[in-house]
């Protein structure tokens, strides 16, 4: 007899209330500490993840600036140490240099953001070794370790029609030369920026400030999480859209 994987119950909406207050008191700590908000990530962008989550929609948390790193150079080096049981997703960030309205379309957005790039997000997993819910995941800021983003490209130079190729891009996830896996953009909500709309409309909805100029959004993994260690090289090759690869040694 086959037993049947069991899951948890979805999240309801008092216990995401509950998650994102404590989420908010988390990033109100960080900022006493010294910390700046920059920007946001999106986490659960992948829909056929959400029953094994207890997910019923994408999840959010506040990016930091000691937790956003540009990383220049091939291979651009960078240490675990600051984290339990990290793990690597792939994903495209973009940057605004204006606010975004709250009816933001695509064709608004992209008229809010001046650059694009290619980005790990490093997360990080709880450390008592319990599987994340998403109501553990939000109260702890989504789980975000770091960002570390590649080279950027101006939104100008990516041709006349960047949501299209948003939806379509694949990318090659490779640790030490080896194929884990091709992933897309459209395993993000069906394409990346649906994930930004996403976030605009959470906030709003939360009575968050919303995201500002100058504000950095990490969109959603475009291939499973796969868990990363000191040693290893990480490398993407991407195809669809003209964004610099990334290639990162971690310590």
């Amino acid at each position: 007899m086959y037993m049947t994987r069991s899951f948890p119950a979805p999240a309801t909406p008092a216990e995401l209330a509950a998650a994102y207050r404590a989420a908010a008191e988390r990033e109100a700590q960080r900022v006493r500490e010294g910390a700046a908000i920059i920007g946001y990530k999106v986490g659960y962008t992948n829909t056929k993840m959400w029953e094994q989550l207890g997910a019923t929609e994408p999840m959010w948390g506040a990016m930091y600036d000691d937790t956003v790193v540009f990383a220049t150079g091939r291979p651009f080096r960078y240490s675990l140490a600051p984290f339990h049981g990290p793990r690597i997703e792939p994903e495209i960030v973009v940057h605004f240099h204006k606010a975004p309205p709250s009816d933001a379309t695509f064709d608004t957005l992209l008229d809010c953001i001046d650059w694009m790039a290619q980005g790990y997000e490093i997360v990080v997993s709880a450390t008592d070794g319990q599987p994340p819910t998403a109501t553990r995941a939000i109260a702890n800021g989504g789980m975000h370790g770091a960002l570390l983003i590649a080279e950027q490209r101006p939104v100008e130079k990516l041709g006349s029609d960047p949501s299209f190729q948003l939806e379509r891009v694949e990318v090659e996830l490779c640790c030490d030369g080896e194929l884990k896996e091709k992933g897309s953009g459209t395993l993000v909500l069906g394409n990346p920026l649906n994930s930004v709309l996403h976030l605009v409309k959470a906030l709003m909805a939360q009575g968050r400030p919303p995201i500002k100029a100058g504000d950095i959004v990490t969109t959603g993994t475009l291939t499973a999480a796969y868990p990363i260690a000191a040693g290893q090289r990480w490398t993407t090759t991407l195809s669809g859209m003209d964004l610099p690869d990334l290639d990162v040694v971690f310590e």
